[in-house]
Parts: C-alpha cells; structure tokens; sequence
C-alpha cells in the first residue's frame, strides 16, 4: 500500500477505511491497522509516499499483482505504464457517485 498522504477530515465520507480519531495520522499506517483489526493475519506492508516516474519499478517490482485504487489520473496512467513495461498484471478500479468500474490487465 502507498500513499504519502494525511488523513483529511474532508475525506472521511469517501475514504471509509478511516475514522474521525485517524486525522492527520498517515493514511498508509491508518489503513493498516483497520486491516489488521479486521484480519491480523494479513500482511500489510506499506511505502509512506507517492507514487512516481522515479520509484515506480522498485515499488511493483516484488509483487505478483498491483492494485490500483487511485483518484488521481495522471497516477492511474503511471501504474498502468510500469505495469505493462514490466509485464506485471493489474487492476484499475474507479468510482463516480454511486457508479464504479474495474479493469482488470493481465499481460499477453
């Protein structure tokens, strides 16, 4: 899981894996431990920054699957590059209002 942000009280309603208490605490660390209270058996292992041109490949480089579950297009397009160069399988998924959908890249 990477992300460099901050948990915003602005967001809450939409990102719902955080709760009022978590403002201001790193999403990736916040994100962790719901997940944990959910399942301690998961192994969550997190990067405390964006995703860019520059550490995308190291990122991606020891997982089987990438996830992406960006807002941000420019980070969606970035994923899906150093996916398809590294011929790594992914997931984009989106949503708008009440409306989602997935898609999924499995190379060759």
């Amino acid at each position: 899981m990477i992300d460099g942000g901050v948990v915003d009280l602005s967001n809450l309603q939409r990102q719902v894996i955080h709760f009022t208490p978590d403002v201001n605490k790193p999403k990736v660390l916040s994100a962790k431990e719901k997940i944990n209270q959910i399942n301690p058996d998961v192994n969550v292992i997190t990067y405390q920054d964006f995703l860019t041109a520059a550490n995308a490949f190291d990122i991606i480089k020891d997982y089987d699957f990438i996830v992406d579950g960006t807002d941000n297009f420019p980070v969606k397009f970035l994923i899906n590059d150093a996916c398809v160069l590294a011929g790594k399988p992914f997931s984009h998924g989106g949503i708008l209002r009440f409306e989602g959908q997935t898609l999924t890249y499995v190379p060759g």
